[in-house]
């Protein structure tokens, strides 16, 4: 039987060890490989080719979702899987957007881990059930009663493209030369799609738009 092939990117040597023994004692998992920093992960994974990259999304020189952009350039087929100690909407939303398929608390139940990268080898996505009400939560709460159908009539191409580059992580500015708008006009725009979508802050405005289906990610 052929085994899951697991490759490690965290900056924390005691947890990088442990998680390497622990996943490496299951017969259906294999650590190819595990480093501690960012920049050196695009470099093992062309190495290693892992069927699942474990993810750091908090490193000391580079954010795990640009990590995993830069992974998934020169590696698409491997599912990345964000391993983190925040509970944050705005990190969930990034790494979404970059192309994760996981994104799992680090204090999750070692079975619990070992389930769920088993999910995502079988080609699925996996929410750590800690964080899942909270996102239903902050995407949910204050919502309009419009309807999805609605909400999408009132919106146009630029919209969701300026919806798009701000999932991206890019600023009024940046988004302002690729739409062709001015900052000023790109800021008005992101405040009335958040009134549109009850959202609050930029962040919930992405998750928002993303869980209705009206924009794809990277």
């Amino acid at each position: 039987m052929a085994k899951i092939r697991i490759a490690i990117v965290e900056d924390h040597e005691i947890v990088r060890e442990g998680l390497r023994a622990a996943l490496g004692a299951e017969p259906d998992m294999e650590v190819v490989g595990d480093v501690g920093a960012g920049t050196e992960a695009v470099a093992l994974v062309q190495r290693t080719r892992p069927d699942i990259l474990l993810l750091d999304i908090k490193l000391g020189d580079l954010e795990g979702p640009e990590v995993c952009r830069q992974v998934l350039d020169v590696a698409p087929r491997t599912s990345v899987v964000m391993l983190t100690s925040y509970a944050q909407e705005a990190l969930l939303v990034r790494s979404l957007a970059a192309g994760a398929k996981g994104y799992i608390v680090k204090d999750v139940e070692l079975t619990e881990l070992k389930r769920m990268l088993r999910l995502v080898y079988r080609g699925n996505s996996v929410l750590d059930p800690k964080i899942t009400a909270h996102v239903i939560h902050t995407a949910t709460n204050g919502v309009t009663g419009m309807s999805t159908a609605a909400r999408a009539a009132t919106l146009s191409e630029k919209d969701l493209a300026i919806v798009r580059y701000l999932s991206d992580g890019m600023t009024n500015k940046e988004i302002a030369a690729r739409v062709h708008l001015s900052p000023h006009t790109v800021k008005d725009r992101l405040e009335k799609l958040r009134d549109t979508f009850g959202a609050r802050t930029r962040a919930q405005l992405v998750t928002r738009v993303l869980m209705e289906g009206l924009i794809q990610t990277a």
